[in-house]
């Protein structure tokens, strides 16, 4: 079996309503749909969502790096030979959602010609996910009533929420949360490196008695001093994200002792590197979640079967980027019930792309 032919579709679906958090706004999903091909007529997706705040791609520079380089590059190769794929990858550098997307459509491919699905194929650690949702931006109130929405309808209580933009009101809103959901809420505030090393010391003595399960990148990456001054400040654990964007980041977080959590986003690593880097926290006793990319479905169900396929993720995940969306790109968009996704027995990763909305979508 070889590749013989990848395509880079751009596409925007609207969010319902704008997400804000402390560096930046998001109203739509403007993502790229990646399509692998092969000479048995088997056909991958995935999608790569571009983050130029985060890692300098767009839409434009995912489309043409997918046609002008890691297209090319697996050309000709069998799906299965993942290795190569990742050497001829490092040709270049940065473009991190082009080059993983297009190694999870081929391990959709991989999956679907064993005849598994892919979370079975990748470790097969169980065959359903927690969730936790990430709750949109808004006074106490309006936080304390989207998260007994979501409990309400989707059996999720795991709630992440947005802070480190205004240090007073992230207590009050965290502590009106606790209030009203009760013990059995598990909180996990986002600063998104919104705090400088004292308010987060402040912010995090504040909140120490609410049982935070995780407060995710309280200040800058860049300042390492900083952040090992907040780890050591407090009991609540510190999740590393923007800082552990890639195998060689997380490394240095460790090393430093900054974080305690580390976010696995399938969408900036790929399923192989996501596993290096699982292998490597469980190494050190650090734990993972699936982090969010604001995902459409598609990005969804990938990170569903990574979570899925790996022991060593054992927090809730944040897999509900789609629910924030007006409308789907597949057939058969994901269900969550009593706060879980639960994954079928289907070849690969299981989906398919509704055409008709491709065509409506597409850019």
């Amino acid at each position: 079996m070889k590749v013989t032919a990848v395509e880079a579709i751009p596409f925007r679906i609207p969010l319902t309503e704008k997400k804000v958090w402390a560096r930046g706004v998001l109203d739509a999903a403007e993502h790229v749909l990646v399509r692998v091909r092969t000479d048995d007529g088997l056909t991958g997706i995935a999608e790569a969502p571009p983050r130029p705040t985060i890692y300098g791609e767009s839409l434009r520079s995912i489309v043409a790096a997918v046609e002008d380089w890691f297209g090319p590059a697996v050309l000709g190769l069998d799906p299965f030979e993942t290795e190569k794929v990742l050497d001829r990858f490092e040709r270049w550098v940065g473009n991190p959602t082009a080059r993983a997307a297009l190694e999870m459509a081929l391990a959709d491919i991989k999956g679907q010609a064993a005849g598994v699905p892919v979370y079975k194929m990748l470790g097969g650690w169980t065959d359903q996910v927690p969730v936790c949702v990430r709750v949109p931006t808004g006074d106490a109130d309006a936080v304390v009533g989207s998260c007994a929405s979501f409990r309400d309808r989707y059996g999720i209580t795991t709630f992440k929420i947005k802070v480190g933009m205004k240090p007073n009101e992230d207590v009050a809103t965290l502590r009106a949360v606790r209030e009203m959901m009760g013990p059995s809420a598990r909180l996990c505030p986002d600063a998104n490196q919104g705090y400088d090393p004292q308010t987060a010391v402040r912010v995090l003595k504040a909140i120490e008695e609410l049982d935070i399960t995780l407060l995710e990148e309280p200040c800058r990456i860049d300042n390492d001093r900083g952040r090992q001054q907040v780890a050591r400040s407090t009991t609540i654990p510190l999740m590393g994200d923007e800082s552990c964007t890639n195998l060689a980041e997380v490394r240095r977080q460790l090393a430093l002792g900054a974080v305690s959590v580390i976010s696995i986003k399938i969408a900036r690593t790929g399923f192989a590197i996501s596993q290096c880097i699982a292998h490597l926290c469980a190494a050190e006793g650090v734990v993972n979640l699936c982090g969010t990319q604001a995902d459409s479905s598609i990005g969804v169900v990938c990170g569903a079967h990574f979570a899925a396929s790996c022991r060593n993720v054992t927090l809730a995940s944040e897999l509900t980027g789609f629910l924030d969306m007006v409308d789907d790109l597949l057939v058969e968009t994901p269900t969550i019930e009593k706060g879980m996704i639960r994954l079928t027995d289907r070849p690969g990763l299981g989906i398919r792309i509704d055409e008709a909305k491709l065509k409506r979508y597409r850019l």
